[in-house]
Order: structure tokens, then C-alpha cells, then sequence
């Protein structure tokens, strides 16, 4: 789309790669504009949309300081990258993070929107906002406790502490873990499993797994009824019955 995001599609997945290694792809809003710009175009690709980074070593490590320096009140209650980034958690289709070096910040918060992480165990992340007087106001402060519970994210946002790859598979905020030399293949694995689904079924999992409280259990039932009538539920159903029998 730009020079910043690095724009691919194929018939497996549309990439999404930060090319700003100059300033180690921090975030800044010509990169915002960019991604709108892909959830504009992925939203039209039923396949999964993979955020990465040109650079190896790299994701996103933090916002554009020099540009966080020249906001005002009325920059912060904009919302932009909030508004963005749940843009990105309500695309229709499976959205992957891969982490290879700092996700720190907004580079965290960024990851965190999307529904599947996979990192390195170089990768770091963390929410060092309030070292800076600053607060993760794009979503981290609630999409992190969602991901790994309330009493490790708390102390996360609050010390601003920064983990490595390791302890974040450990406790659940990266969902897979790949050697460096071996990213590219668990990248390629992940999306073979994801060619397996069902579109719409994949869509409405994600609407329903966002809803909460009794409002899931009528949802859910609305869901299954469709799909139960859908014909590519029918024709995998039917693919798979025809397996057994053989």
C-alpha cells in the first residue's frame, strides 16, 4: 500500500509487513493509514491476514515517540490506534501476529488485536508505557488480562516489565513458539490448518467467542442453525462420513 507496509496476497493469505527498520518499525500514523488500508482489502480475500516485518529481528517496537512527543488531549481522545486496532480484532477472517524481536507498546497492543501469535524465542514483549507517563490505551489493558489472566497482566502493565519469547509462550500470550530458522515453516503450518475451515464458521467463531455472559448461549444456537443449512457444512460433513465408510 505504501512504502511503510509491505503488501502481498495470495491465494493462502494476505501479508502485511512493516518496513521502517530505520526506526525498527516503530509505529506512526502513515503505518495506521496503511493497515485501514489492508483491512479494506483483506476484508474482500477469505484468508488469513499475516502481520509481520520486512526486517528478521524485527516486529513492531513501540509507537513513533517523536511523534508521541507533538500529541495533545485532543490526539488522545481520537482513539486512533484504538479504533484501528479493534478494527483488526473484527476482520472476518483469522488474523496472525509474527514476532520476531521487540513487540513492545503499540507493537504489543498490535499483536494482542490480532487472533493468533506466533513468536521467537528472541521475540520481547511488553507494555512499558507508564515508564514513559504514558498509558496502553490502544487496547492493552484489557486485551492483555483476556489473553493471560488478570494477575499476570497486572503485573505486566503496571512495572512495564518486558518478557522474552520463552516466558511468553509459557503463559499463554504467544500461542506457538518456532525457532528463528524455523519461523517461515511454522507460519506455513498454521496457515495449512487454517485452509482446512470453513470460512463463515471461522467468522461467526469469532463474533461469538467476543460476546459474553447468557447472550453466548443464544448466539451460539443462532450460529449452528445456520451453518447446520449452510452447503459447504454439508459437503464436509458428507466428505468426512464418506471417509469413515471406506
Amino acid at each position: 500500500m505504501t512504502d511503510v507496509l509491505e503488501v502481498t496476497v495470495t491465494d493462502r493469505a494476505v501479508y502485511a509487513r512493516v518496513n521502517r527498520p530505520g526506526v525498527r518499525n516503530a509505529w506512526d500514523r502513515e503505518v495506521g493509514a496503511a493497515l485501514a488500508g489492508v483491512l479494506d482489502l483483506a476484508a474482500d480475500h477469505p484468508v488469513p491476514l499475516v502481520l509481520g516485518s520486512t526486517t528478521p529481528g524485527m516486529f513492531v517496537s513501540g509507537a513513533d515517540l517523536a511523534e508521541i512527543a507533538e500529541r495533545r488531549l485532543a490526539d488522545g481522545l481520537a482513539r486512533r490506534n484504538a479504533e484501528l486496532f479493534q478494527r483488526l480484532e473484527d476482520h472476518p477472517h483469522p488474523t496472525v501476529a509474527v514476532v520476531d524481536g521487540p513487540a513492545l507498546g503499540g507493537g504489543c497492543e498490535l499483536a494482542l488485536a490480532c487472533d493468533l501469535r506466533i513468536g521467537t524465542p528472541r521475540s520481547l514483549w511488553g507494555l512499558p508505557e507508564v515508564t514513559l507517563g504514558l498509558l496502553p490505551a490502544a487496547g492493552g489493558m484489557w486485551r492483555l488480562p483476556r489473553a493471560i489472566g488478570w494477575s499476570r497482566a497486572v503485573e505486566l502493565v503496571l512495572t512495564g516489565r518486558r518478557i522474552d519469547g520463552d516466558e511468553a509462550y509459557r503463559i499463554g500470550l504467544v500461542q506457538r513458539l518456532a525457532a528463528v530458522e524455523e519461523l517461515d515453516a511454522a507460519v506455513d503450518a498454521l496457515l495449512a490448518e487454517l485452509a482446512l475451515t470453513s470460512v463463515r464458521a471461522v467468522a461467526l467463531a469469532k463474533e461469538l467467542m467476543r460476546v459474553a455472559g447468557d447472550h453466548r448461549r443464544t448466539g451460539d444456537a443462532i450460529a449452528m442453525g445456520l451453518q447446520y443449512e449452510d452447503a459447504d457444512t454439508a459437503a464436509r460433513i458428507q466428505a468426512f462420513l464418506d471417509r469413515r465408510r471406506r
